[in-house]
């Protein structure tokens, strides 16, 4: 690196509970979202059940997840515990068949290493918001190279705060800190415990923080760092206070990388990370669920996740198409689908939270299940990059403000009338220079797409502008009228009789777009009442056949 290139900084998010959370069971964060359990319930459902987590290369049976007791082997080791079977003395490393001796009504879970490996994908999705590469590494750590880029969150500390904040709104605890290297980072994230802060090293202080961490912290297999504790060598500190030659022999392969990262040398490269094309988020319950309205605890889940990873990727969602997964023997008992998929067109396209929830459950309240529900998932399959305005006063002020609805509330009421009308009825009003009145406007898409296809226009000068009020709504066909267009002749427009009070010429058009076919028409206003009330309408008179036709209303 030369001297004019900025030190290198690199932030480590470590997620010191993932397999815990991965496998915490998903009736029982769902009951939590749902408020607290009444008096007299049983002591069981108050809280978390105690429950362990084993990591697998594949899921027994084919199936990922879920309480898999009989068919995980007595033997096989706990790779994760979660706080309530912890509190009653089970621990990693310990089998099944010893967990149990303790507690009795331990759940198994199952978290294969798919699973995991997508999970951290998913936490270096937002964190691409934060620098140009980003690496993973099973199993609990996530990079992203800050270099140059800090100043843009206000400092690295803030950088550091908002990164972890973001990971926490997926569901993860985090550890963040930032340093000169990727190992560096990552040795000081898993020994800090600063509760919702991030850790940052500069540079100069790099070797003097290392030295009181333990030498776990550092990228060291468990046979070695066991037996350099035998030794009496607990801490890099005294690590590094070793002769490198001597130390060297005895750490064997891998052993120089070691002492470099005592010294506070990090030259590791970042692997850099691509995310996938498709977005998708989903949840599984071990009970089916009945109706709609538990759905939308799990439904606010998966918008805030879709949001985050959308916004540290620069991107919205086109379209979501939502799979409602039906418990298939109570649906074929009842002759109904399996599963219910329902596909939105966002139009203009989304990424925030709120805007991806509300859209999606408008319509999901009204969707009638005809059997309980076994899982949820949620797909973007087209992407588009996100295009937020700059001044956007009632999403970054406070007070009454951040609740009016204003400019900012139009997108997220264009893609619920997209997703309800369908992308064909949803638009902008386009003028079009001819003289046909049916042709003189196109409905014309809110997205930036293939621009609609214009009829040529008119020689000639563009139309006039007719003298009396524009016409609020043109009629798709032209209704034929038998009355004679005469004061105190009686009209029937929309199933109701009207008078004619007044009338006068508007304008004639003459043998106009002769190419396709020539229209030859005589427009004429005429003002109508009703004991319901006056309405203004234009008709006109084909000079070709002599028929009278109502073309559209003014009023």
């Amino acid at each position: 690196m030369s001297a004019a290139s900025p030190e290198r900084r690199v932030a480590a998010v470590v997620l010191p509970a993932l397999l815990v959370e991965l496998g915490r069971p998903a009736l029982g964060a769902l009951a939590r979202a749902a408020g607290p359990t009444p008096r007299g319930a049983p002591a069981r459902s108050r809280g978390e059940p105690s429950f362990a987590v084993v990591l697998a290369d594949d899921a027994p049976g084919g199936e990922a997840g879920g309480s898999e007791v009989e068919r995980v082997k007595p033997a096989a080791r706990l790779d994760a515990v979660g706080e309530r079977a912890r509190r009653f003395g089970v621990c990693e490393g310990q089998s099944i068949a010893e967990a149990r001796a303790l507690v009795a009504s331990l759940e198994v879970r199952v978290v294969t290493r798919a699973e995991l490996l997508r999970a951290l994908e998913r936490v270096a999705e937002v964190a691409l918001g934060f620098g140009a590469t980003v690496a993973v590494e099973a199993p609990d750590t996530v990079w992203v190279d800050v270099t140059g880029s800090a100043h843009l969150a206000g400092g690295e500390a803030r950088l550091g705060l908002e990164l972890a904040s973001q990971v926490r709104a997926l569901g993860h605890r985090a550890r963040v800190a930032v340093s000169g290297g990727p190992r560096l980072a990552q040795a000081f994230a898993r020994s800090f415990a600063g509760g919702e802060a991030a850790r940052v090293v500069p540079p100069e202080r790099t070797a003097e923080a290392l030295a009181p961490l333990p030498v776990v912290a550092l990228p060291i297999d468990t046979e070695r760092a066991s037996w350099l504790l035998r030794v009496g060598i607990a801490t890099v500190g005294e690590l590094r206070a070793l002769p490198r030659a001597s130390a060297a022999s005895r750490l064997g392969p891998g052993a120089s990388r070691l002492l470099d990262l005592c010294e506070g040398k990090d030259a590791e490269p970042l692997t850099a990370f691509t995310p996938p094309s498709v977005l998708v988020e989903e949840a599984s319950f071990d009970e089916p669920l009945g109706g709609v309205e538990p759905l939308g605890f799990v439904l606010s889940g998966l918008a805030a996740r879709l949001s985050a990873r959308l916004g540290g990727r620069g991107l919205a969602a086109r379209a979501l198409e939502l799979v409602i997964e039906g418990d298939r023997s109570i649906a074929r008992l009842r002759g109904a689908p399996e599963r219910v998929k329902l596909r939105f067109e966002l139009e203009p396209p989304l990424w925030r939270e709120e805007e991806l929830r509300r859209v999606i459950a408008s319509r999901l309240e009204r969707t009638r299940l005809a059997a309980p529900s076994r899982g949820l998932r949620l797909e973007v399959p087209l992407l588009t990059p996100a295009r937020a305005r700059q001044l956007e006063l009632s999403r970054v002020s406070g007070g009454a403000l951040t609740g009016s609805r204003g400019l900012e509330a139009l997108p997220v009421l264009l893609a619920e009338l997209t997703a309800e009308l369908g992308r064909e009825r949803v638009g902008t009003l386009r003028v079009l220079g001819s003289h046909r009145l049916e042709a003189s406007s196109v409905l014309a898409p809110v997205l930036d797409g293939p621009a609609p296809v214009k009829p040529r226009k008119a020689r000639g000068r563009a139309a006039p502008p007719l003298p009396g009020r524009a016409p609020l709504r043109v009629l798709q066909e032209p209704v034929p009228l038998d009355a004679p267009l005469r004061k105190g002749a009686l009209l029937s427009v929309e199933r109701r009789l009207y008078s004619i009070d007044a009338l006068g010429f508007e304008r004639r058009v003459d043998e106009i777009e002769w190419w396709l076919r020539p229209v030859a028409r005589d427009y004429l206003r005429l003002w109508l009442s009703s004991p319901e009330g006056c309405l203004e309408a234009l008709v006109y008179v084909d000079r070709h056949t002599g028929k009278r036709f109502l073309h559209a209303l003014a009023g």
